[in-house]
């Protein structure tokens, strides 16, 4: 991973120093913050994006990002004054002349030129297409006249992207606009006044009129008429992204407010975990979208995805902190009533979420359609690992969704897809060629396991608990018995659980373990030949045990019926003295590959719901027209592929995460609390969608609503993860 721009290591500085301190000052007094404003001119902010030919720091979109966060870390006003700059900015690099760039773009990277974005009027806000000024062409020059609302940067700003019509009778009416360059200093431009808010305070917002202000024809963006709208629309990608980093820096900010106050009580609330679950997920989220941007790609939906889904989760947060924190929160000498004042903006701004929302839906109809495979892209991947994906994929298809009605109903062991799965090889996924493994990374095995679950989720808990008992076995034992445990298990010979035993206990006696004690309901023990049982020793840290069927003392009840995930046969199990075959004190970050099983699976369930959902929803009409055109099925299906993508992405950095560090289980337990969480939403989302019919057995949307059950209570004890993770970050010093 190449080494963090040594630009976000000052900007930290800046704002922990300089910002921080001066913040709450200048904020309740809406005072513009001058100082602050110089001192990220000198150190090169305005000309982040503006590449370093024309002087700036041509940052990559990520890099921008995390900077534009860490500003609103200290105060999400200040990213303003640089985002409506950079944004005007952009339009200039993207569509100017060369002759424009050349002029324009070294006086915007030093700040000299302060831009600002003219585009909302009192009408015409999301809807850009109904603004009514208009650029009248006269001689060398065009005379703009109208008015412009919500201009950030509108008093100090001197240098502003104006959408105007040049053609007010074309058709449609974004054919007809063009952007221009329009600079203070001539007669004609007027600030109204400077609109109060609730929040965003400090930096100015100003209604603007331009009445017959003359504009050089060399200011008309790329020297042709009716290009404007696209110029502007273009730069609402990394407008999006900008409005998705900044939410993240307010809900970090939110965070470590909620973990200083959750320190003073005793026990943590669990409520903390789910304010640093929703955090960590906005964050990947935003770098995601910011990545693909700086790859090239087209991010126009995950963007807006990023955008959506920050600015909800700054706002859940934000809230969350402030009853953390209780009646203080509400003090204007605190920082979390600057907070909940400050985050509705991102709701709103670059498009509200409502209509994000049903951009997003359109944006997935044009882009998938009927097809599978909806938001799932392996195109980043390498060729071994896209091939090995794939063909689980193709098996999926062909061997596990055609047959699930011939198991499912009943709970039937899927042997002939058992087998299938063992001839592909990913029963090891995670073991080593040399005891007959695939040695596959964490974050390709996550894959393998949301495949599985589009198919059937019994099927990738059954792998799941394989690959996390032959992971904990490939740590335990000597030689011979590693052996003797898992070449078999890999051929689909020998079978394998993981059992968190919480109220197991382990006593070394004679030189071995014995176990005693009581676990719940554990998956696939019926069919197991081998236990990996998490237990505690008697100085109360967790340890892994082995143990075989048939031990002495060991008793497995009758495999009991199931609302969800049938086939699995869950038992409850008793150890009465039970010696086990090998053991390690520690148990280190087994479960947290159980956890990413489960995260995965949830991943999986909720993909299959959301393509259902997302597939009826074109076959299906209503009052004349599918049901994807009616706006509230639009909604949802927006809401529900904004959810599904923070959970895979944060089931994908936990497995990075265990990549790196197998003890690193944090982010595990985000993943599995909040991917379980999703997958109950979205099948419940795609069972609305379907009606009636998502009531019946004849489609598979009230099995995956019923899976979805099990994810949320599988062990280990959800509720025991969320109270451990409040715990630590309690504990845990801000970042």
């Amino acid at each position: 991973m190449p080494a963090p721009h040594p630009i976000l290591a000052a900007v930290r500085d800046f704002v922990e120093k300089e910002v921080a301190p001066a913040a709450p000052a200048l904020e309740h007094a809406d005072a513009y913050p001058h100082a602050l404003v110089a001192r990220m001119k000198a150190l090169g902010l305005f000309g982040a994006l503006v590449p370093r030919q024309y002087g700036g720091l041509g940052l990559d979109v990520t890099t921008y990002a995390k900077t534009i966060e860490e500003i609103c870390r200290g105060w999400m006003s200040l990213a303003g004054v640089i985002n409506s700059h950079t944004m005007a900015a952009l339009i200039v690099l993207h569509h100017g002349t060369e002759e424009q760039r050349a002029r324009l773009l070294p006086r915007f990277a030093s700040g000299e030129a302060r831009g600002g974005l003219c585009l909302t009027e009192p009408h015409a806000g999301s809807d850009v297409q109904a603004i009514r000024t208009v650029a009248r062409r006269d001689g060398d020059r065009y005379l703009i006249s109208g008015s412009k609302m919500f201009v950030t940067n509108g008093r100090e700003g001197n240098t502003f992207a104006v959408l105007a019509l040049t053609d007010p009778k074309a058709s449609p009416p974004h054919t007809g606009m063009s952007c221009f360059i329009a600079e203070k200093g001539a007669p004609g431009l007027a600030v109204v006044k400077s609109i109060a808010k609730l929040g965003y305070k400090g930096v100015d917002t100003a209604e603007l009129l331009f009445d017959g202000f003359p504009c050089p024809a060399a200011n008309l963006v790329g020297g042709v008429e009716g290009r404007g709208f696209k110029h502007v629309m273009s730069g609402l990608e990394t407008g999006r992204i900008n409005i998705a980093a900044r939410a993240v820096g307010v809900a970090q900010a939110a965070l470590d407010q909620a973990a200083r106050a959750a320190g003073a009580l005793a026990p943590a609330p669990p409520a903390l975990a789910d304010i640093a679950t929703r955090v960590e997920a906005a964050r990947l989220v935003t770098y995601w979208a910011a990545a693909m941007k700086d790859r090239g790609e087209r991010c126009d939906l995950e963007a807006g995805i990023a955008k959506l889904y920050a600015s909800e989760a700054a706002q859940d947060v934000a809230v969350a902190a402030m009853r953390i924190e209780g009646p203080a929160a509400q003090l204007t000498t605190g920082l979390v009533e600057r907070l909940y004042r400050d985050t509705p903006l991102m709701i709103i701004g670059e498009g509200t979420n409502e209509i994000q929302r049903t951009i997003i839906c359109k944006n997935l109809l044009d882009r998938y359609g009927e097809r599978h495979g909806a938001l799932t892209s392996r195109e980043g991947l390498d060729a071994e690992r896209k091939q090995m994906i794939l063909a689980v994929r193709l098996a999926v298809e062909k061997d596990v969704i055609p047959v699930v009605h011939e198991y499912e109903p009943d709970g039937r062991w899927p042997a002939p897809v058992m087998e299938r799965l063992a001839d592909l090889g990913i029963l090891g996924p995670l073991l080593s060629p040399e005891h007959g493994g695939l040695g596959l990374d964490v974050v390709t095995y996550a894959m393998i396991v949301e495949e599985l679950a589009r198919g059937w989720t019994s099927i990738a808990a059954i792998v799941a608990g394989q690959a996390a008992a032959g992971h904990a076995l490939s740590r335990v034992g000597d030689t011979a018995a590693r052996e003797r445990w898992l070449a078999p298990m890999t051929r689909g010979e020998r079978w394998g659980c993981l059992v968190p035993a919480e109220s197991v206990t382990a006593q070394p006696v004679d030189g071995a373990w014995q176990l005693d004690g009581r676990a719940g309901l554990v998956d696939h023990a019926g069919r197991a030949d081998t236990l990996v049982v998490l237990a505690r020793r008697d100085d109360d840290e967790a340890g892994a045990f082995v143990v075989e069927r048939g031990a002495r003392g060991l008793s497995l009840s009758e495999p009991r019926d199931t609302l969800g995930g049938r086939g699995l046969g869950p038992c409850e199990i008793v150890f009465n003295g039970v010696r086990a075959a090998a053991g390690m004190e520690a148990a280190g970050g087994l479960l947290a590959v159980a956890r990413l099983g489960l995260a995965a699976t949830a991943v999986g369930l909720a993909q299959a719901a959301f393509e259902a959902a997302l597939r009826y929803s074109q076959q299906r009409t209503a009052f004349g027209k599918p049901i994807c055109q009616h706006q509230a099925i639009q909604l949802k299906l927006a809401d529900m592929a904004t959810r599904l993508t923070a959970g895979r992405a944060l089931t994908y950095r936990a497995a990075e995460r265990l990549d790196a560090d197998p003890a690193d289980d944090s982010v595990a337990i985000m993943a599995r609390l909040d991917a379980a969480d999703t997958a109950y939403m979205v099948t419940l989302e795609a069972m609305r969608i379907h009606g009636g019919y998502g009531y019946t057995k004849e489609f598979p949307v009230e099995r995956y609503y019923r899976d979805a059950a099990r994810l949320l209570t599988a062990p280990p004890d959800p509720e025991r993860d969320r109270r451990e993770l409040a715990a630590r970050l309690a504990g845990a010093r801000p970042r």
